[in-house]
């Protein structure tokens, strides 16, 4: 059997129905069969992950893990992935059927370089205002103009590309870290001299489970307590820099009185009571006043306060282990 051109790798856990969307969406493309296999990651969903057998288009692999994080999950792929072009997608992406050509067209300008497709919020779910502030929000971080982009750790593990020979280059994904692992791979591809592109025509639709304010920052507020990890692993980068300033213990008299507020003010607002008022005032405005600035003040505070508590959390428990595991360094061996 010949090597196929593109190997799509696709992780999933416990999201069977959001699957079977996702991969029917990529057997539909306008690629020949023969050019493309697919490679479902099943990271320990419960029932494990069932694919349909079919004749036709392309082939489907599955690979099951036992609950090792996305990023160890989408490493185990491009191990076993047979094609010269890796295409990572989320398990909950919807794609056109020229997805993987234009990940292709890319790569055909930018040989060496790190693709990173467009990701928007459903269209259908525009009319809500937590939606368009999110989808606003997410627009902030991603270049104005296609092409190559000065951004080091710009990247998206949920809609990206890259030859798998500079991939395993690269190592592929930091195994130990589940929030940032794209940054950390973007700032890897980086340092050897390489491109990150940016092409909105590669784009994924987004229909996850996070489009309104609560749900969204209890996500936000897990990611930031695992994003501990990648700020420890690149302490001088300026977005990490900034991270740990605002996110840091109180410390008053050591640091500038405004910052101290701010923090204060966070952690009175993080307790039940006011957060949960919060979130009344919000649900509140959005029925009443859903266009009025007030509303995306609030937005702002909740994810503030969701932030830096996710955040404290994990420099807590990364400051543990990091003294537990000095401290066993440190103890004299038996004789």
């Amino acid at each position: 059997m010949s090597e196929p051109l593109v190997s799509v790798i696709v992780a999933t856990r416990n999201r069977p129905d959001s699957l079977t969307r996702t991969v029917s969406l990529l057997t539909e493309q306008d690629l020949p069969a023969v050019d493309y296999e697919i490679v479902v990651v099943d990271d320990g969903s419960v029932p494990p992950v069932r694919l349909p057998c079919g004749a036709s288009g392309p082939s489907l692999n599955l690979i099951r893990l036992d609950g090792t994080e996305r990023s160890a999950a989408r490493n185990a792929g491009a191990m076993a992935a047979r094609g010269r072009v890796l295409v990572f997608v989320d398990d909950d992406m919807r794609v056109r059927k020229d997805f993987i050509s234009q990940h292709l067209a890319a790569h055909r300008k930018w040989p060496m370089a790190l693709v990173v497709g467009s990701i928007r919020l459903p269209s259908e779910a525009m009319s809500r205002p937590f939606v368009r502030f999110r989808q606003e929000l997410e627009d902030g971080v991603v270049p104005g103009i296609p092409g190559p982009t000065p951004l080091r750790n710009f990247c998206a593990a949920g809609n990206m590309s890259i030859f798998r020979d500079l991939f395993r280059e690269v190592s592929g994904f930091d195994p130990h870290i589940v929030s940032g692992e794209d940054q950390d791979f973007a700032l890897r591809h980086n340092a050897l001299g390489r491109q990150i592109v940016f092409w909105p025509q590669a784009t994924a639709i987004h229909h996850d489970s996070a489009l309104e304010i609560r749900a969204y920052c209890h996500r936000v507020e897990w990611g930031s307590k695992h994003l501990v990890q990648f700020s420890r692993r690149h302490p001088d980068w300026r977005d990490n820099i900034i991270r740990e300033r605002v996110n840091s213990a109180l410390r008053w008299g050591r640091e500038p009185v405004s910052l101290s507020l701010r923090k204060a003010v966070k952690g009175i607002l993080a307790l039940k009571p006011f957060c949960e008022a919060l979130f009344l005032i919000a649900s509140t405005l959005e029925r009443l006043a859903p266009d009025c600035q007030a509303l995306d003040r609030i937005y702002q505070v909740l994810l503030g306060v969701h932030i830096r508590r996710g955040y404290r959390e994990g420099a807590r428990q990364y400051d543990r282990g990091a003294s537990e595991s000095q401290l066993l360094t440190a103890q004299p061996r038996q004789t």
